[in-house]
């Protein structure tokens, strides 16, 4: 049921529209969408007003911006503004802020009266639309906070958990510490040294194995940031920070096998498995793990590896992974042999990510591949 809960919105706004779509009757078909438009604008009210106060007053409510991504599709213009990286895309129909806990006085205190006040003011809206017999947007709103409270109970960085678990439970959020945060920002900008500088003084509750585990990626280390992203997911239990685990598996994986650190013979079976840990829809996966477009291309098919390439492009909010995928693009172009191309891909993984080492094994695999095509007599 909780994670249904989320999908009865657009599936009520699915059936409306369905319904909209078979009805005759003008008048009808007005007073539906109307109704739809209502219920909408009433459903994403709560989500856009959380956005905003994050943006706007996020330090206030113990909130300290890692990223703010402006819009939907592909990275189009990119700025760091205040030590935030701020992304502008081309569709404007949403709104994301990527925070931390900040540390100082009275942080949970902080914490929980936001969560109250975005709890309070749109239920308190809803209530007044309720009876003011504008129930379409009333119901949109109430949908919305129940399940953003019943779905977010358990994680710290959710408004169900901040409102109902922390009075009670406050170790259940732990502040990030300044060298944390630092470093947390520093590896979304694709800022390996100085991620580096911060990583010794992390606290325990900064996640500082993660840390560990992509600068060792970046460092050229692959076994060893395989090794340390499997202890870490041995004890991670949260969705978002898995899902970073896994993608350092992956590509880690991949860069050994492609290194020769890892024989492909063993590497190819490894790195299905590792692939297979990430949960939905394979699409889903091929647009948001690098190591998709290498899978594709070890598997034998590199034209399907050089459309899942140009499919990622653009589309990762760290620049570590954008620079990977651009990297595993190369990779894939090179084996078709549009040599061009590849070096193109190359050019703007060192561009997101200057340091990461693997631009420089794929720029070897470039130049082994051009020294392998036939060179023409004349």
């Amino acid at each position: 049921m909780k994670k249904m809960l989320p999908l009865l919105g657009p599936l009520g706004l699915l059936a409306a529209l369905v319904a909209f779509l078979v009805e005759d009757d003008a008048s009808v078909r007005s007073r539906m969408l109307g109704t739809v438009l209502a219920f909408t604008l009433g459903y994403v009210m709560p989500r856009v007003a959380t956005e905003v106060w994050v943006l706007l007053a996020g330090r206030l409510g113990g909130k300290r911006k890692l990223l703010v991504v402006i819009g939907t599709g592909r990275v189009v213009a990119e700025a760091v503004i205040g030590g935030v990286l701020v992304q502008l895309r081309p569709f404007p129909t949403a709104l994301h802020i990527y925070w931390t806990i900040a540390s100082g006085r009275l942080v949970r205190l902080r914490l929980w009266l936001s969560a109250v006040l975005l709890t309070a003011g749109p239920a308190a809206l809803s209530w007044w639309l309720w009876t003011s017999d504008q129930r379409p947007a009333a119901a949109g709103i109430a949908l919305s906070l129940v399940s953003r409270i019943v779905v977010g109970f358990r994680d710290p960085y959710c408004l169900g958990s901040q409102l109902l678990r922390l009075p009670f439970r406050p170790s259940s959020v732990q502040p990030a510490s300044e060298p944390g945060h630092r470093a947390t920002a520093a590896l979304l900008q694709g800022r390996f040294s100085d991620a580096g500088s911060d990583a010794p003084r992390m606290a325990p509750t900064d996640n500082p194995g993660i840390t560990r585990a992509k600068l060792a990626l970046g460092a050229g280390r692959y076994v060893e940031a395989e090794q340390l992203a499997r202890t870490e997911m041995a004890e991670q239990r949260s969705p978002g920070l898995l899902v970073e685990i896994g993608l350092v598996i992956t590509s880690a994986i991949v860069c050994a096998g492609d290194s020769g650190d890892l024989p492909r013979t063993n590497a190819l079976p490894r790195l299905m498995t590792a692939v297979g840990m990430f949960d939905g829809d394979p699409r889903s996966v091929d647009l948001n793990v690098p190591a998709a477009i290498d899978l594709a291309r070890w598997e034998g098919r590199p034209d399907d590896a050089v459309a899942l390439g140009h499919k990622q492009r653009g589309l990762h909010m760290s620049r570590i992974w954008r620079a990977e995928s651009s990297c595993a693009l190369a990779a894939a172009l090179g084996v078709v042999g549009r040599l061009d191309e590849a070096h193109e891909a190359l050019s703007r993984a060192r561009k997101e990510c200057p340091e990461l080492a693997r631009t420089a094994l794929v720029a070897r695999q470039l130049d082994d591949w051009s020294a392998a095509l036939p060179v023409e007599v004349r």
